[in-house]
């Protein structure tokens, strides 16, 4: 009876898809209205987290760059964004809202990538990596700098709240059932819009030329020159775009929680998208959702266990918290090395397999035995 065999593209396996597409849709639209206030407030950080680690995929799962500084750009995406929303410059007025900030925050982001991945071609590996994560623990420290007034922009060590500027639903979205005092459910909706459209762009990419050059500099670097591949255009393309999905991570974070500080944005939170990427799957792009569902969940259910061991209570909400945290990642990375995505795709071969479309030949196969050599021509 198992596994379940269909052919790809036939009319069985798009039904399938199909129904899988609407069960995902129906359940993205119910989960605002099924979990509570403060739930939803952390599925909205996980969405825009996955987003975030979505970037980090495109440097270091498909692009193979061990670059883990991803923080800093999220909190680059975040400040611009404030900024242009709070300050209103250039135009004057009430001009940026966030549908217009948002994008010029990823323009800027990409640009700041690609101006950092030019030095960062000079290195690789380990030392790249060294380079990276330097650039995560002193970004805080630049966020609040006094000088060309960066601190009045990012709020300094205090922060800034997005006063007067916080999305809240407008007239029309209370008529129909959403509130002010629980804004997250409504804010819920254009995050996972923002999010959808970051994940049909990059699952796009992937299978373009450039996406599947990143993906064969990764594999073999030489192979790739050897073929052709613009090693230099590609790695700083990879950079900028990674970067660019960090920005707007960063623009999602602050359109989330109206506030923003250079404290969020440090070497910890770049641990935390690694720890994601992995625990998801290394170049999977689901894996990204469900890296950041599990970086997010697990660390708030672990903040409320305990565990008596007779002579010492490990209290989640301890010091221990992080060990408790890092022990059940360590559990699941030995069940599944490749990720739970991975995992996922091993047992659901076991039920269900798709058999891959076999492309038409113009002209019939000849067996390599019954190939007839032209004659030679005779002087």
């Amino acid at each position: 009876m198992f596994p379940i065999t269909v052919q790809q593209n036939s009319s069985q396996h798009k039904m399938h898809k199909g129904l899988t597409y609407l069960l995902f849709g129906a359940l993205l639209v119910a989960l605002p209205f099924i979990l509570p206030e403060f739930q939803v407030g952390r599925l909205n950080r996980a969405i825009y987290l996955a987003v975030a680690v979505l970037g980090l995929q495109m440097v270091l799962g498909y692009g193979g760059l061990l670059a883990l500084g991803h923080s800093a750009f999220i909190g680059t995406g975040a400040f611009i964004t404030t900024w242009l929303v709070m300050d209103q410059p250039f135009f004057g007025g009430d001009f940026w809202e966030f549908w217009m900030a948002i994008p010029v925050s990823m323009l800027i982001c990409a640009g700041v990538g690609a101006l950092l991945a030019i030095p960062a071609l000079k290195i690789k590996g380990l030392y790249l990596a060294l380079v990276t994560i330097a650039l995560a623990t002193v970004f805080p420290g630049l966020a609040a700098v006094e000088t060309l007034g960066i601190a009045e922009a990012t709020g300094g060590v205090n922060g800034r709240e997005l006063a007067g500027q916080k999305l809240l639903p407008p007239r029309w979205a209370e008529a129909i059932g959403f509130s002010s005092d629980e804004p997250g459910r409504y804010r819920y909706f254009p995050i996972v819009l923002l999010a959808l459209l970051a994940f049909w762009a990059v699952s796009n990419l992937i299978k373009s030329r450039p996406g599947r050059a990143m993906v064969a500099i990764r594999d073999n670097e030489t192979g790739a020159a050897v073929s052709g591949v613009a090693l230099t255009k590609s790695k700083v393309t990879s950079f900028a775009i990674s970067a660019s999905f960090g920005g707007l991570a960063g623009a999602m974070w602050a359109m989330d929680k109206g506030f923003v500080a250079q404290q969020d944005y440090n070497f910890f939170l770049a641990v935390d998208l690694l720890v994601a990427l992995v625990i998801g799957g290394v170049a999977t792009i689901p894996g990204a959702v469900v890296g950041a569902l599990i970086v997010v969940f697990v660390r708030e259910f672990t903040k409320g266990l305990e565990i008596p061991l007779g002579f010492y209570t490990i209290d989640g909400g301890g010091p221990l918290s992080q060990a408790l945290f890092g022990f059940i990642l360590v559990i699941v990375t030995f069940f599944a090395p490749g990720g739970l995505v991975w995992m996922f795709r091993l047992l659901k071969s076991k039920f269900y397999r798709v058999i891959p479309e076999v492309p038409e030949l113009s002209e019939p196969v000849v067996p390599l035995g019954q190939v007839e050599e032209p004659a030679l021509a005779m002087s």
